[in-house]
């Protein structure tokens, strides 16, 4: 979650303004930032830059899973132009790579072989991320809008609506139904997929920005953030059956973001200033399992083939940030260097 940290984002961004509002550069030839990394990767791997609120500046960079090569900005290279202002999160459905853009209202719809672009679905309000219930339909999520967009994604057009109150987050398709976090308000919505509507609402506390599944099938919450009282920074563990927290595990200081899971569905991994691993049984959060060393974490992503724990380093939220990659006991393994604050992660 970096809420904060994007208000942050808007004061620097007015600040270069009245510096550079001036200036003009000649719009630069597109060239292909590469460079090499000496890793054992089982997967491709998408990194999805935001940028600088409201400079445009959001790309992707691109980890190839094979040759170890990385390419900062694979988007333009590719495309010959600009992904757009804040991208958000990405996700992979049938063949193709999703880019939610935030501030530019967009998805931008590319082949996840080769990024060339296959289309933008537009129309959006403030889009946050998507997830796909079947190879021809997906939900996006939203701040402003109180709604959750359906979309063909045959004809990359918004459908229809389903009306969702507050600012919906991260959502999973589990057992038949996506469940959507929502920000603001205190519940976890259930949607059938089948009719395109609510089906449920669970009480779990404001907060909510974050979801995984485990093995047990429970849902694995991470509530917390910007203006949320302490007393809801928490890790909740959700039972389907009875639709009832099964267990809390406060977070005392800071708050949960970012929660991934491992390939066996045991342990989880979440960002709270350093990174941390618990397994699914666990009552407490315990000491870090990397350390924050003086660096800005702003995203965390977990291979799910190899266990391979990649963590996100904004540096100082205007330069190029890194990426670290650890092994699953916690050892780092490689560091390379990708786009202006990056925050997620797509594997495939």
């Amino acid at each position: 979650m970096k809420i904060f940290k994007q208000l942050c984002q808007l004061q620097i961004a007015c600040l270069f303004c009245l510096i550079l509002g001036s200036c003009k550069s000649d719009k630069p030839v597109v060239q292909p930032e590469t460079n090499q990394v000496h890793l054992n990767s089982a997967s491709n791997v998408v990194v999805v830059n935001e940028g600088i609120f409201p400079f445009g500046n959001a790309s992707i960079s691109f980890l190839d899973g094979k040759t170890g090569q990385v390419y900062a900005d694979i988007f333009k290279s590719t495309n010959n132009r600009d992904l757009g202002d804040v991208a958000q999160s990405a996700i992979t459905i049938n063949g193709r790579l999703y880019v939610v853009v935030n501030n530019s209202k967009k998805l931008e719809v590319l082949d996840k072989n080769n990024f060339h672009s296959l289309g933008t679905i537009t129309g959006l309000s403030t889009p946050r991320y998507m997830v796909g219930v079947s190879n021809s339909k997906a939900y996006v999520s939203d701040i402003y809008s109180n709604l959750i967009s359906v979309v063909d994604l045959n004809s990359l057009q918004i459908t229809k609506t389903i009306s969702c109150p507050g600012w919906t987050e991260q959502m999973i398709y589990h057992l038949g139904k996506v469940y959507v976090t929502n920000y603001w308000k205190s519940y976890l919505y259930e949607i059938d997929p089948q009719k395109d509507m609510i089906s449920d609402s669970i009480f779990i506390g404001q907060g909510a920005q974050s979801i995984v599944a485990d093995k047990k099938d429970r849902l694995i919450i991470a509530c917390g953030g910007y203006k949320i009282p302490q007393a809801d920074t928490k890790i909740v563990i959700l039972n389907l059956s009875t639709k009832k927290p099964e267990r809390i595990i406060p977070v005392l200081v800071n708050y949960p973001s970012s929660l991934a899971i491992n390939g066996n569905r045991d342990s989880i991994y979440f960002l709270n200033t350093a990174v941390y691993k618990i397994s699914i049984d666990d009552i407490a959060i315990g000491s870090p399992f990397i350390s924050a060393q003086n660096r800005q974490y702003y995203g965390l992503g977990l291979d799910t083939r190899s266990n391979q724990v990649f963590v996100a380093d904004a540096i100082d939220y205007v330069q190029k940030g890194k990426v670290y990659v650890y092994s699953a006991g916690g050892n780092e393994l490689a560091t390379f260097e990708v786009g202006i604050n990056p925050g997620g992660f797509c594997f495939y």
